[in-house]
């Protein structure tokens, strides 16, 4: 699949992602416009990418000529349904604040999603958040879902967590996220690590230095800007900038009045992540441009970063998902990210995560704490039946 050369329909979504538009980007906006046979194509692929609100909008204001009302109507009835569901998940975010968060005093922070469209969106409701990012400490993760159960909230990951503390703590030792569907069917995703390793960041340090956001008369906790914006990098690059929002999201956090990119640099350099943030942002400046492949003043790691997105951006989840499996690191998707050690490190711990025990262990042979060491000597076995099982003829 080429990287480059992209169909005038995915040119000008790739163009429109973004909050607001310069005189020229519109003028490249309304040439594009001219070229547009199939407007449902257009509306189609904004919406796999997450952005359709934002290309919606733009579109009203522009009034390409060739653009029949009816297309324009269409695209006004799912983004209807996009604000919609994100009324529904703003509802159990409050609900989650309100009758868990607050009550209970767990420390916690919003990252992502919701949080970020309130903070730095001018219209918060053209950013469709599919789920809820929740950071709360490891030593407290049980006790929310001890309460989270009882009110009403079901398991979504594992499917069959069991409400006995027994079964939650082994959960919340051997997971990093456990996700729960809330009254409303909003997944909640409870993180005690925002990266995979546990390494790059401190769990504890980020919820003491969160920031309050007053969101619909609720106080959210949330990370510093200069913070977020790195964290984005670093997850978005590891996804290989697979979905749209997370570039107008970026577009959105540098147009914030309290946006300061000596600031974000310096973050960046505390942790070690300042070739992440650069190919970013050299990333976003190229997808300002009409072709983002021909730009040749951007290094060999933005470069890296166009690609992988132009990519992502003509295949579907799959393309991202083969791509993705093929990271030197479950936190970085290019060498040149990290370091050797790192990588050398990773590479040792993929030998032996296999025998690391997961909630499917406890589930079939639940064992007290004190007997828990057997499911690595078990383990092993399990996943060879399971790998025979699954070369059976169906």
């Amino acid at each position: 699949m080429s990287s480059s050369a992209l169909e005038p329909s995915l040119q000008l979504v790739l163009l429109l992602t973004r909050l607001e538009l310069s005189a020229a980007q519109e003028r490249a906006v309304l040439a594009l416009c001219s070229r547009i046979d199939d407007w449902f194509q257009v509306a189609q692929q904004a919406e796999q990418r997450f952005v359709l609100p934002l290309i919606y909008r733009h579109l009203c204001q522009l009034a390409p000529k060739n653009l029949p009302p009816e297309q324009l109507e269409g695209m006004r009835c799912q983004c209807l349904a996009i604000v919609q569901y994100n009324l529904c998940l703003a509802d159990a975010q409050r609900q989650l604040v309100q009758e868990l968060l607050d009550p209970l005093e767990i420390p916690h922070l919003f990252f992502k999603g919701r949080a970020l469209a309130a903070r730095y969106y001018d219209e918060p409701a053209m950013r469709f958040c599919r789920d809820i990012d929740l950071l709360v400490p490891h030593e407290r993760i049980v006790e929310l879902l001890e309460a989270a159960l009882t009110q009403g909230y079901t398991p979504y990951w594992p499917r069959n967590l069991a409400p006995d503390r027994a079964s939650l703590t082994f959960a919340a030792r051997v997971r990093t996220v456990i996700t729960l569907l809330s009254p409303q069917g909003i997944q909640i995703e409870i993180h005690k690590q925002i990266d995979k390793a546990g390494t790059i960041y401190d769990s504890a340090e980020l919820v003491a230095n969160a920031e309050a956001l007053w969101v619909d008369d609720i106080e959210m906790s949330v990370m510093p800007s200069a913070e977020l914006f790195v964290y984005a990098c670093l997850h978005h690059t590891r996804h290989r900038w697979s979905h749209l929002h997370w570039l107008a999201d970026l577009d959105a956090m540098q147009r914030s009045p309290d946006f300061d990119l000596a600031e974000v640099r310096a973050c960046a350099r505390r942790r070690n992540l300042t070739a992440t943030l650069e190919a970013s942002l050299e990333l976003y400046q190229a997808c300002a441009m009409l072709e983002p492949w021909r730009n040749e003043t951007i290094s060999d790691h933005g470069k890296a970063l166009v690609e992988a997105c132009l990519i992502n951006l003509q295949g579907a989840r799959e393309v991202e998902v083969f791509l993705r499996n093929g990271n030197p690191t479950p936190d970085f998707a290019f060498a040149w990210q990290t370091s050797l050690p790192h990588r050398l490190w990773w590479r040792i711990r993929g030998w032996v995560s296999p025998l690391q025990p997961s909630y499917s262990d406890y589930e079939s042979w639940p064992l007290r704490p004190c007997y828990q060491w057997l499911y690595l000597l078990s383990r092993p076995f399990r996943g060879l039946i399971k790998r025979l099982n699954s070369r059976e003829p169906q």
